[in-house]
């Protein structure tokens, strides 16, 4: 019988550590207070999971409550930036832990346009490019096949001023992702095995600290906003 319960025991901790470490990043910014800026350390599990944002863009992040995902979103405002930063400091970034690229992982996000023209990145989180997304000011959604390409005239679909759930799924190994994005009416956009912008797997970190990043296009209209109220990234399927 003791040796039963012992099993028993270690079964159960596998088990936890196993769902455990699905994750990779989790954030809800339900912690976060009203009006103020999302927590870079992000609480709960997994450990060491961050949001990443420089200190120049602080005026266009604001905890806000709202029904999209929870309690609360961040907005991501285009609201002017006095010093502005280089380029590359302008992303509002969601850093995962260390995980190895070459399993599947699934990238997730819940948001909500007001007028914004936002870039979203999917990345290995060290500057190695997967995919990158332009959701339009209004709603189009468009995928881009290279960096040069900055049309995004692969129109994928409309998720309009509603909210909507964007998962990419990705495995490095084929070079290909999926993208499906459920809006909060209508149909389901889905679009499968899109080449990745990185075509040479060996560029790719490993371990790697996957990421999704946020970054407006110009022109965007002042005072437009994209709420964001839940990100996660894991090796489980949403």
């Amino acid at each position: 019988m003791k040796k039963f319960t012992l099993s028993l025991i270690m079964f159960a901790g596998l088990l936890g550590w196993s769902c455990e470490s699905s994750k990779i990043l989790n954030a809800s910014f339900e912690g976060d207070p009203v009006n103020g800026l999302p927590a870079k350390n992000l609480p709960g599990d997994p450990t060491g999971d961050a949001i990443k944002y420089h200190n120049a863009i602080q005026p266009r992040l604001k905890v806000q409550n709202s029904t999209i995902a929870g309690n609360k979103a961040l907005h991501f405002i285009f609201n002017p930036i006095n010093d502005p930063p280089n380029l590359s400091d302008l992303w509002l970034s969601f850093k995962g832990i260390d995980t190895e690229l070459t399993e599947t992982i699934w990238f997730t996000h819940t948001g909500k346009n007001n007028g914004a023209r936002i870039l979203i990145d999917v990345s290995d989180g060290h500057t190695t490019l997967i995919a990158r997304m332009r959701i339009s000011a209004n709603g189009d959604v468009g995928l881009a096949q290279n960096l040069q390409d900055v049309d995004y005239t692969n129109i994928i679909g409309n998720v309009g001023s509603g909210v909507h759930t964007v998962v990419f799924t990705v495995t490095t190994s084929n070079l290909k992702y999926n993208v499906t994005i459920f809006p909060e009416s209508g149909t389901t956009i889905t679009a499968e095995n899109k080449p990745m912008i990185t075509d040479n797997p060996l560029y790719f970190h490993n371990p790697a600290h996957p990421m999704l990043s946020f970054k407006y296009q110009d022109p965007t209209a002042p005072g437009a906003y994209y709420a964001i109220g839940s990100v996660s990234i894991s090796r489980k399927k949403p």
